[in-house]
């Protein structure tokens, strides 16, 4: 972060906070474009009406490297909750390669985080949305025929207790020979404490405070804490079970849930093919304990979802609008509020929502449209396809590569490295950016032997965006507002009437990049 560049002072707490990342990477640039980038950033921000927070730089680095400090620092920062959005002056500043991009980004909206570019606007249009989710449906058919096969082996791998992937809980390793769990003798009583704390009713605080000051730390070379122990109570391999294929199955837009488990009857589970770290008992009595105490939790205050965080605009005075809610005898209140001191009026969040949604629906799904989304995205299917070949090889190749790497790194670490935790959070990011390259690449595959997409199954996917946006759910709803709507601008909140300038993003022209449709409306609140 550069000493000499003003951050804002955040005042609202519901402002959207954002991150600046600015680079130079030649001869030709100078310390100054950094300062010239960051400006702009700044003013971008002032214009937005967002809260500048974080500003992260690397001096003389190439983007076609992710091995950049403060970029790294950016992207693991993303998951501390510290932003929302991340601004770069255009996107060759965050990546240069492709797949590191996409993967990069990836993390950023896992983390809730976006990207945002002063000159160029990212391509989340509608129709790329659509595209992806049809290439997701279409690669889960595609290699059903192999998942068949590699699951058998992955099943008979379990029953002999043969490692499956994914790095060993804390307080067992994998024999790098053998592929078999072994107690990690550097760790396991580490794990015992644990539970031998809890059945003692001792606070998780305390019992982190006691194994740290046993000098064991974390994977990652950190002091425990008590988020450190959150999948403890519930590992079977404690207690000796080789338990996999736990997880849910993916959703419809290939996104899994790894903190939701399927069904225990319909669970893997191999007892007794792991040396156990506990006894059978005592991990059932700490089990059955921590699972009491999340159902009799504190009660929560339920978080509001506002489906246009983000959108809305004051056409007084340009600042943004944010979601408020309060409680008054009794009754709950929500509704979107100016930023500025324009004195605009709030909108009640329900009436604005459902009227935007409203306007959605005739305008974006009705049967022209989405026969006009359709178009568009069989076009960049054609074109995505014109160069596919030659992306492919260099998956494969990137792909061997990272297997290569976390191999030699497994070695390393069963020869006893006294760097392992180091090595062990390497293989954990390689293992991460080689799925997702196995996820393109299965895509890719798809896309070399399809000639092209059935316009019906595109008018299938719109129709369940469609419901999606008229469901009960708020998550839902709002992933449709994010993708559909493009601004919200509020010109006039007086006596009972409110004048909207909605500007929604699914008619296109044919254009490289989705044009924008304007309407204008009233209502009565």
């Amino acid at each position: 972060m550069m000493a000499n560049f003003e951050l804002d002072e955040v005042l609202d707490m519901n402002a959207i906070r954002a991150a600046a990342y600015a680079r130079y990477s030649s001869d030709n640039q100078r310390e100054e474009s950094i300062t010239a980038q960051l400006s702009a950033v700044k003013e971008y921000c002032q214009h937005k009406g967002y809260v500048l927070t974080n500003v992260y730089t690397d001096e003389a680095k190439t983007a076609t490297t992710d091995h950049r400090a403060g970029f790294q620092k950016m992207i693991a920062d993303s998951g501390l909750n510290l932003f929302d959005v991340v601004i770069v002056h255009k996107f060759d500043r965050f990546a240069r390669n492709r797949y590191d991009s996409a993967s990069y980004k990836r993390k950023l909206k896992v983390n809730k985080v976006r990207l945002e570019s002063i000159l160029e606007q990212l391509d989340d249009s509608p129709e790329s949305v659509i595209l992806e989710s049809v290439l997701e449906g279409m690669a889960e058919y595609y290699s059903k025929n192999l998942a068949r096969e590699v699951r058998k082996g992955l099943q008979e791998n379990a029953k002999a207790g043969i490692h499956n992937g994914g790095r060993a809980p804390y307080g067992l390793k994998v024999n790098p020979i053998t592929r078999k769990y072994e107690i990690d003798e550097t760790q396991y009583k580490a794990v015992q404490m644990y539970f031998n704390g809890v059945i003692a009713g001792i606070p998780l605080a305390e019992i982190a405070r006691r194994i740290n000051a046993e000098g064991f730390r974390t994977y990652t070379g950190d002091k425990f804490k008590i988020t450190s122990f959150d999948t403890w109570a519930y590992n079977r391999k404690y207690k000796g079970d080789y338990a996999w294929d736990v997880s849910t199955k993916k959703d419809a837009e290939g996104k899994r849930n790894g903190h939701t488990k399927k069904p225990l009857e319909e669970q893997t589970i191999i007892p007794g093919v792991i040396p156990a770290i506990i006894s059978v008992e005592l991990w059932e009595r700490v089990n059955s304990l921590m699972k009491e105490r999340q159902r009799t939790g504190g009660s929560m205050t339920a978080k509001e979802i506002y489906l246009l965080s983000g959108k809305v605009t004051c056409g007084s005075c340009g600042s943004n609008y944010f979601g408020e809610r309060y409680n008054s005898r009794g009754k709950h209140y929500a509704y979107y509020k100016c930023s500025g001191k324009c004195g605009n009026k709030g909108i009640d969040k329900d009436v604005l929502e459902n009227s935007v949604s409203e306007k959605l629906v005739a305008t974006c799904f009705n049967e022209y449209s989405m026969k006009e989304i359709a178009d568009r995205v069989k076009q960049l299917y054609s074109e995505r396809k014109k160069n596919i070949n030659n992306e492919i090889e260099p998956i494969k190749k990137e792909i061997s590569k990272l297997a290569l790497k976390i191999n030699n790194w497994l070695d390393l670490i069963g020869e006893g490295t006294p760097e392992k935790h180091l090595y062990a959070q390497k293989i954990s990011e390689a293992n991460e950016k080689k799925t997702f390259l196995e996820s393109q690449l299965v895509k890719m595959n798809v896309i070399a032997d399809t000639q092209s997409i059935d316009e019906s199954i595109l008018i299938k996917v719109l129709n369940a965006k469609k419901d999606q946006l008229l469901s009960a759910d708020d998550g839902d709803r709002k992933q449709v507002f994010q993708e559909y709507v493009d601004k919200v601008v509020v010109n006039k909140v007086q006596d009972d009437e409110v004048n909207i300038e909605l500007t929604v993003r699914c008619f296109n022209g044919g254009g490289e990049l989705t044009l924008l449709k304007h309407l204008t409306f009233s209502y009565q609140k």
